[in-house]
């Protein structure tokens, strides 16, 4: 009688477990020391919505919009709490949160049609536009930031859909040969 508020009560500790992956992930040194990932807030922030896009592909090839539901919830508590540590004002907060989620979609949209496309240039076309013009000198290591997402899609696609619902994900370690 009870299991639809059992599986919500899942679905938010999958979710929080899920994020706390994704942004463990989107922190490795690799991508700002090696790769040219600018150690910004735009930069730290551009790398989160990135792995959160790539998890929420692997949630949608498994057909859970509602665990992808709550781990875009999980986001945008994240951001909300994050905007008020950095003293954005309470009357701001909402419309800052509403900007990060289009943000969200539009990187949703842009580096899934690079990873779609059979032409490699698509996603570093992706890449560039989102992450290069954060770096201003023109030091993004755009083909091994590629390489990554094709083999974190790739990690992701294999992962069984049971350990998604876990609230576990082995990403690839950027720093690996393959990438």
């Amino acid at each position: 009688m009870l299991t639809w508020l059992k599986r919500k009560r899942d679905n938010r500790r999958s979710a929080r477990s899920l994020y706390g992956s994704i942004v463990t992930q989107s922190r490795q040194s690799a991508f700002y020391a090696h790769w040219g990932v600018p150690d910004s807030a735009e930069g730290r922030f551009e790398m989160l919505v990135l792995h959160l896009v790539l998890a929420m592909r692997r949630l949608s090839q498994a057909a859970d919009e509602d665990l992808q539901r709550v781990l875009t919830e999980t986001f945008v508590i994240d951001m909300d709490d994050a905007m008020r540590e950095m003293t954005v004002g309470d009357l701001a907060v909402p419309r800052h949160v509403k900007r990060t989620v289009a943000v969200l979609h539009d990187r949703h949209t842009l580096y899934g049609k690079g990873l779609d496309s059979p032409e490699p240039d698509v996603l570093a076309n992706a890449v560039s536009a989102r992450l290069g013009g954060l770096t201003g000198s023109g030091g993004l290591d755009t083909a091994a930031i590629c390489a990554y997402l094709r083999t974190a899609t790739l990690v992701l696609a294999a992962t069984p859909v049971g350990k998604l619902f876990d609230g576990q994900i082995d990403w690839p370690h950027p720093d690996e040969p393959e990438c």
